[in-house]
């Protein structure tokens, strides 16, 4: 297995992932693998209703392994909820770091203004 190295998300790549999600066909998408689900009649990824065929869409992963399948059926639920998540804990994240500083800023101010030198007229 070849190992990959990741690096930390940027908001642009947030945002890309964002598109990739508006622009793919709604979810929830649903994996049928042949020998082990009943309905499987091929291997292959539902992708949603189909207004104009009146049937579920669905496309072959050719010479993916079911996991390959599952994964990608998966993701199609899982990367919006992953995203809202990021983007939630960074927010979450800036906002404590905000306070943090003002807190800090507002310690230093009183530090000072305690030790300040009191001139006498």
């Amino acid at each position: 297995m070849k190992m990959h190295t990741h690096r930390e998300l940027t908001d642009a790549d947030l945002d890309r992932i964002a598109r990739l999600i508006e622009a793919a066909t709604a979810g929830p998408w649903y994996s049928y693998i042949v020998g082990r689900d009943p309905d499987a009649g091929s291997n292959r990824i539902e992708l949603g209703w189909c207004n104009e065929l009146g049937s579920f869409k669905s496309m072959e992963a050719i010479g993916a392994t079911a996991a390959d399948q599952d994964f990608i059926a998966s993701a199609r639920q899982d990367l919006p909820r992953l995203l809202l998540e990021v983007r939630t804990l960074r927010a979450k994240l800036a906002a404590f770091c905000d306070a943090e500083i003002g807190m800090r800023l507002r310690s230093m101010a009183n530090t000072v203004e305690g030790s300040a030198p009191v001139l006498s007229a």
